[in-house]
């Protein structure tokens, strides 16, 4: 019996450190495994293999959405500049319009093409 109980008692010493021991190589053994692809190979991850080519995609479309937003700031931007250009010029030639529209304005061009103002109101001419 004692030897039996004592062959136990070495059995259950020994599991602890085999497990031990077999779980510290295998530990060690992932960075090899991952560069030679047999982590791609396990059935857990070709199980998921749909969901990770899903959020490859999404990544995908992600980078390419931000270049896209970028492109189109810096098109708005432009635009924007172009727009208070347009503007300016704009309020430009309304001033110089409200210029050319005074009174004495219009007199002196009329005086000038030699037509002149006349004082009364127009009247109509009468032709028999």
């Amino acid at each position: 019996m004692q030897e039996t109980e004592e062959h136990t008692q070495e059995q259950e010493q020994s599991m602890p450190q085999q497990t031990k021991e077999s779980r510290g190589p295998k530990k060690r053994k992932w960075l090899p495994r991952l560069l030679g692809g047999e982590v791609l190979q396990s059935r857990l991850v070709l199980k998921q293999l749909p969901l990770i080519l899903l959020i490859c995609v999404y990544a995908i479309v992600l980078v390419y959405n931000r270049y896209k937003v970028e492109t189109l700031t810096a098109e708005k931007q432009e635009v924007q500049q172009r727009i208070n250009c347009l503007r300016e010029a704009c309020i430009d030639l309304q001033k110089r319009y409200q210029e050319t529209v005074k009174i004495s304005q219009i007199a002196e061009m009329l005086d000038s093409t030699g037509v002149g103002i006349t004082a009364g109101p127009p009247y109509e001419l009468i032709v028999d």
